[in-house]
């Protein structure tokens, strides 16, 4: 069955018939309505996705953080589904719709082999207003996708807080829920899907790791995102460990103070892209020494480089805060960068798959304030793939 044709608004419907009354009755269009095939303009279709989200439906705190994510990281064609982290019931499965279309403006025709000074002048002007309805044409193509994709999303989370008010309350339960969204990817896989999978648990109130007979099915390689993590280092190795033994391709656990990543995180998990801020990467003032809190992730980041894509390259990137410092922040950036690729080429990673680089104080992640200060003393590492085998 064919799907209606979209509905355009009343004013890029009225400017594309006034346009074409102006080409026509200049001579630049066709006056035959079905002499030239109709065009159609579709934003550029993004390949599928899967994002899993684990939260508390009855917290409107959380509810509103998935509410805003899923409003940030939505794109077209997205399968999303919300699992109850108080015992991982299903509350909602969606597919974001896929792009919309609408009938393009014509162009006007071509000039004569040997055209006048006027039909000159006409076909100017006829080109100016073609590309003037088709920019407008655009950005009302995009205005209604974005539209389309909020209404999309406020359904799902409505649909999630409505189930939700049908079960049973009980306690947090992450493991029971991971075990739950593990089981969802293993059903998406083996019904084809195999596309870039993202798992998001928003806020935890325990840093225990799961267990992992609770987990009982492998997590396929997808990047699982912990946003609002409570623990400590020794928590955070622990998750990881968990995680990693369960098949998850990339761990990345935001505490309070990074919260502002998970857009941008999640945005990289569905892209399929390898990028990882190693947020407990950090440094002290000045300094570009590697701590001891740093080794749970400069651990996976080997793994990663040594297992998962044993024959990857990786540009190591090194940031600063914006405080002064002797010799500049540049030098310091990359001192950082080096001290990464350091270790994991004492740790049996290449040198030549390995590149690093230093960029100063240029790209923030938080506030130059006393609080963001350490968060932009970081480390940032791209694996490219692509040569992996």
């Amino acid at each position: 069955m064919n799907a209606a044709r979209p509905r355009r608004p009343w004013w890029l419907a009225a400017g594309a018939l006034a346009l074409a009354a102006s080409l026509t009755s200049c001579g630049f269009l066709a006056k035959d309505s079905h002499s030239q095939a109709a065009s159609v303009l579709t934003l550029p279709a993004v390949g599928p996705t899967d994002l899993i989200v684990i939260t508390d439906p009855e917290t409107p705190s959380a509810m509103r953080s998935v509410g805003a994510l899923l409003s940030d990281t939505a794109r077209a064609g997205e399968h999303v589904i919300i699992i109850d982290d108080r015992g991982g019931a299903l509350l909602a499965s969606s597919v974001a719709p896929t792009p919309p279309s609408v009938e393009a403006p014509q162009p006007p025709t071509a000039l004569p082999a040997d055209p006048t000074s006027f039909q000159k002048a006409r076909h100017t002007q006829a080109t100016q207003q073609y590309q003037q309805a088709l920019q407008q044409a655009w950005r009302a193509l995009r205005y209604r996708q974005q539209t389309e994709l909020t209404t999309w999303m406020e359904g799902v989370v409505a649909q999630a807080q409505s189930r939700a008010r049908q079960l049973d309350a009980g306690s947090p339960d992450a493991a029971t829920a991971l075990a739950e969204a593990a089981a969802d990817l293993s059903s998406l896989r083996q019904s084809g899907s195999i596309v870039p999978q993202t798992i998001v648990i928003c806020g935890i109130s325990s840093a225990a790791a799961p267990s992992a007979p609770s987990v009982s099915a492998s997590l396929l390689g997808s990047t699982v995102i912990v946003s609002g993590f409570p623990g400590t280092d020794d928590d955070e190795a622990a998750w990881q460990a968990a995680l990693d033994q369960e098949g998850a391709g990339r761990t990345v656990l935001l505490t309070p103070a990074t919260a502002s990543q998970l857009d941008a995180t999640v945005r990289q998990g569905l892209d399929g892209a390898v990028t990882d801020t190693l947020t407990s990467v950090l440094f002290g003032l000045g300094s570009s020494t590697l701590g001891p809190g740093a080794q749970p992730q400069l651990r996976r980041l080997l793994h990663l480089l040594t297992v998962t894509y044993p024959n990857a390259t990786a540009t190591i990137d090194g940031f600063t805060d914006s405080l002064p410092t002797p010799g500049g922040n540049l030098q310091l950036s990359q001192r950082r960068a080096r001290a990464v690729l350091s270790w994991l080429a004492a740790n049996g990673v290449a040198a030549g798959r390995l590149q690093a680089a230093g960029f100063s104080d240029t790209d923030p992640v938080a506030p130059n304030t006393p609080d963001g200060q350490p968060l932009n003393r970081r480390v940032v590492v791209i694996i490219d793939p692509v040569a992996s085998t």
